[in-house]
C-alpha cells in the first residue's frame, strides 16, 4: 500500500482490519471461548477482493521491471510498437512471450519469487502453455520445465474464445445455447407480453455484449438470435406455432414510433465494434 502511495492512516486502518478482531465458535448454539484473529480476513469480507488486487498488482510491477531490463521479451505489435508481456484481470493472468529458454527461466523465477513474497501460490495444474509457430519438441520441454499442461488454440480467456474464427457457427454455439437455456428456464406461461419485452432487452441483448464488443456476428448467427427472440416473444418456447401479432421490423421500432422498443442485436454489434 505504501508503494502505491496510500497514506499512513489508511494503511493503519487496513492493518487493523487484517490483523485485528476476534471470533467465537458456536457449538450447539452456544458461543465458546473468544479467539483472537492473528491475520487474514473473514470469508465474504468485502475488503478481500480489493486487497487481492493490490497484491496481484505486484506481479505486474515485477513484469514491467524485467521487460524494462531486457530480461523478458514479450510480443511486439510492430517493430517499433508497443510490447505486450501480460494481460491480467483479477486472478486470470495471461503471459505473452517469445519462445526462448531465457524467457522460461525468467518466468519461472518471477512466479517463484512472487509466491515467496506474497504467499499467493500459482496452481500449475490449472495452468497451461500454448505455442504459436513453435516446434513440438520445444513445447514438450517447456511444459515439463514449468510443470503445466499444453493448451490448444482457440482457448477461452474471460469467457471469450481467443483465436477462434468469428465467421464460423461453432464459435457462437455456446452463446446461442446459453441464450436459449436462459429464456427457456423462464418460459412464458406466467409472463405477460410487457414482461417478455423487458426480458428480451435485459437478457438476450445484454448477455452477448462481451462477444459483440470484439467479434463481428455473421448473418446466420443473427438469424438464430432473432428466432430465439421471436419464439420467446410470441410464446414459441412451448410446443406448436404461435400467432405473430405484428411484423418483426415493427418490434425493433422505438415505442414513440409505434414499435415495442426491442433493440436490434445486429445494430448493437456494429455500434460496439465502431466504438
Amino acid at each position: 500500500m505504501v508503494r502505491v502511495r496510500m497514506c499512513a492512516k489508511w494503511v493503519a486502518w487496513m492493518k487493523t482490519c487484517v490483523f485485528g478482531g476476534s471470533m467465537f465458535i458456536l457449538v450447539n448454539g452456544n458461543p465458546m471461548v473468544e479467539i483472537d484473529i492473528q491475520r487474514g480476513l473473514k470469508q465474504g469480507d468485502p475488503l478481500a477482493p480489493f486487497l487481492f488486487l493490490l497484491v496481484a498488482e505486484g506481479f505486474s510491477g515485477v513484469m514491467r521491471n524485467v521487460v524494462r531490463r531486457n530480461l523478458f521479451k514479450g510480443f511486439k505489435i510492430k517493430n517499433d510498437g508497443m510490447e505486450i508481456s501480460h494481460l491480467q484481470y483479477a486472478n486470470d493472468t495471461l503471459c505473452i512471450e517469445e519462445g526462448s529458454v531465457d524467457n522460461l527461466w525468467t518466468l519461472k523465477a518471477m512466479l517463484r519469487g512472487f509466491d515467496m513474497t506474497s504467499g499467493l501460490q500459482v496452481n500449475f495444474y490449472k495452468s497451461c502453455l500454448m505455442g504459436i509457430n513453435v516446434s513440438s519438441e520445444f513445447m514438450t520441454m517447456s511444459c515439463g520445465f514449468l510443470n503445466c499442461s499444453e493448451g490448444m488454440i482457440p482457448f477461452k480467456y474471460l469467457g471469450l474464445p481467443v483465436g477462434a474464427n468469428p465467421s464460423k457457427l461453432v464459435t457462437w454455439e455456446p452463446l446461442l445455447e446459453h441464450l436459449s437455456r436462459k429464456l427457456h428456464s423462464w418460459g412464458n406461461k406466467y409472463v405477460s407480453l410487457g414482461g417478455r419485452i423487458v426480458l428480451l432487452n435485459a437478457v438476450v441483448n445484454v448477455i452477448p455484449i462481451f462477444y459483440l464488443s470484439f467479434l463481428k456476428m455473421p448473418k446466420k448467427v443473427w438469424r438464430k438470435i432473432v428466432k430465439i427472440q421471436h419464439d420467446f416473444l410470441w410464446g414459441g418456447t412451448m410446443a406448436g406455432r404461435k400467432l405473430c401479432w405484428i411484423k418483426w421490423k415493427v418490434v425493433y421500432r422505438p415505442r414513440g414510433k409505434g414499435g415495442l422498443g426491442v433493440r436490434d442485436i445486429r445494430l448493437v454489434n456494429l455500434s460496439l465494434l465502431a466504438k
